[in-house]
C-alpha cells in the first residue's frame, strides 16, 4: 500500500489478515499463561489488624475531635515503630527467619484502615504458612513494643492472621488476557509495518498511485484463464 493510508484501508488491511491476528493473539495468550502458571512463583498474603488509641479513650467518655486526631496520629506512629529494625529483628528471632531485615520489611505492609485507628497488617511471601506466622508474631508482639516506646496507649487485636490457600499473585487469568491483547496489537503493528514497506505492485490502483496516470488496460493472465476454462470444462 503506497502513499498515505486511510482509516478505511487500514481496517480492510487488518480484516484481510484477521486469521494471522487471531493466531498471534492466541499464541500470546498461551505464552502468557505458560510463563505465569509455571515460571512465576506464587505469592500468598496473610492479613490481620490492630486497634490502637490513647489512654484518654478509656477514661474519658466525652471524646472530642482533638482526641480522635491524636489517636489517628498514634496509628501512624505505631506503624513506624512496627517497621523499625529493632522490631523486625525481634520477629526474625522469634520465627528464626532466614532473611535480612530489609527482606522481611519488604514482605510487610501496614496502613490505617479507612483513616481510622485500626492498623491493617499484610505479609506477602511464597509460603502461606510463613505469611500467617509472621502476621501472628507481629500482632502478639506489637502491644509490648508500642507501650515500651510510647509509654502508654492501648493496643488490641481486631483480626487474627488469616491463612490463604489461594495465591494473591500472579493473577493467571489477567496475565493471559493481557497476553492475548498484546498479541493482537503486535500482529497489527507488524502487518502495518510490512505492508507499508512493501513496494510490490499488487493491484491496478497501486500502479496508478505510482505513475499518477489513468490505467488504459490490463494484460490478462493467459495461463490462469486457460486453467479456469479447463476446470469448468470438466464440470
Amino acid at each position: 500500500m503506497n502513499g498515505q493510508i486511510s482509516v478505511v484501508e487500514l481496517v480492510k488491511l487488518f480484516l484481510f489478515h484477521w486469521w494471522r491476528i487471531v493466531i498471534v493473539a492466541v499464541v500470546g495468550a498461551m505464552l502468557a499463561f505458560g510463563v505465569t502458571a509455571w515460571f512465576v512463583t506464587p505469592t500468598y498474603t496473610s492479613r490481620g489488624s490492630l486497634y490502637v488509641n490513647n489512654n484518654t479513650f478509656q477514661s474519658n467518655p466525652n471524646v472530642n475531635l482533638a482526641d480522635l486526631a491524636t489517636s489517628q496520629q498514634l496509628a501512624f506512629t505505631c506503624i513506624e515503630l512496627l517497621k523499625s529494625d529493632t522490631f523486625i529483628e525481634q520477629i526474625a528471632e522469634d520465627l528464626e527467619l532466614p532473611y535480612s531485615t530489609t527482606e522481611i520489611r519488604g514482605m510487610i505492609s501496614m496502613e490505617p484502615k479507612n483513616e481510622t485507628e485500626i492498623i491493617e497488617i499484610k505479609v506477602r511471601s511464597h509460603n502461606p504458612k510463613l505469611s500467617q506466622n509472621m502476621v501472628d508474631s507481629i500482632l502478639e508482639d506489637a502491644s509490648d513494643e508500642i507501650i515500651r516506646i510510647v509509654g502508654g496507649g492501648n493496643v488490641k487485636i481486631v483480626d487474627y492472621a488469616t491463612f490463604s490457600q489461594n495465591p494473591s499473585s500472579p493473577n493467571v487469568l489477567r496475565y493471559t488476557f493481557l497476553g492475548f491483547v498484546a498479541g493482537i496489537f503486535l500482529s497489527m503493528f507488524f502487518i502495518f509495518l510490512i505492508d507499508t514497506f512493501d513496494t510490490r505492485i499488487k493491484i491496478e490502483t497501486d500502479l496508478m498511485d505510482i505513475k499518477e496516470l489513468p490505467l488504459l488496460g490490463v494484460i490478462p493472465d493467459i495461463e490462469y484463464i486457460h486453467a479456469e476454462v479447463k476446470k469448468n470444462a470438466h464440470k
